[in-house]
């Protein structure tokens, strides 16, 4: 899979930042190696225009130090939706860790034309991304409905999404992959066990 070969099926940025990590023949793989794939992703993500400068204006320690809070910042969101999937409550320690990285991301709000009208937008320096990923994160886990972020049922599938069908019965991060694919093994199987009985009766 090339690195920006990014998924988008969650439905909300959070989400979908959650996905950046994906399983394919069983292994799981990393989309996200380096902050440049995470500024590449926030581009696909419709985000990239929140950023005041570029990548250029950091070292490469600060461009490496910038990219272990993301990347930590993804591990404890992960952690929060296999607790609400799973139907339990988002653990404390996410809260808190949230609310001490946005404590330290100051950013900066502009007025941007929508439109006839115009929009409040915040903006971030790169050295201050970490921020923008802990308020997207802080703003989905204030305002889902638990029972609509669920994880993927295809048990090789490691993705998550926000159920927004109108029954709520959404079941799979996409039909076209995982749905079909699950629909696909279990008639095989169906087909084999008919198979197999037929040739059982015609042995007695």
């Amino acid at each position: 899979m090339d690195r920006t070969d990014f998924v988008f099926v969650g439905h909300d940025f959070a989400v979908d930042f959650v996905n950046t990590r994906v399983c394919i023949r069983g292994t799981r793989v990393e989309l996200l190696r380096d902050l440049e794939d995470v500024l590449a992703w926030l581009d696909r993500a419709g985000k990239g225009g929140l950023l005041a400068d570029g990548i250029d204006a950091l070292s490469p320690d600060e461009r490496q130090a910038a990219f272990v809070r993301i990347m930590e910042l993804r591990r404890r969101l992960e952690d929060a939706f296999a607790a609400v999937a799973g139907g339990g409550d988002v653990p404390a320690d996410v809260v808190e860790y949230l609310n001490a990285q946005m404590a330290g991301a100051p950013g900066c709000s502009r007025l941007v034309r929508r439109g006839t009208g115009l929009a409040l937008e915040r903006r971030y320096r790169t050295a201050e991304l970490p921020g923008l990923f802990a308020e997207e994160a802080a703003r989905f886990l204030a305002s889902m409905q638990p029972d609509c972020l669920k994880a993927c049922e295809n048990e090789a599938c490691i993705l998550y999404f926000y159920d927004t069908s109108r029954n709520k019965k959404r079941r799979w991060c996409s039909m076209d992959t995982c749905g079909n694919r699950v629909k696909a093994s279990r008639h095989y199987h169906r087909r084999k066990a008919v198979r197999q009985a037929g040739e059982e009766r015609e042995q007695q």
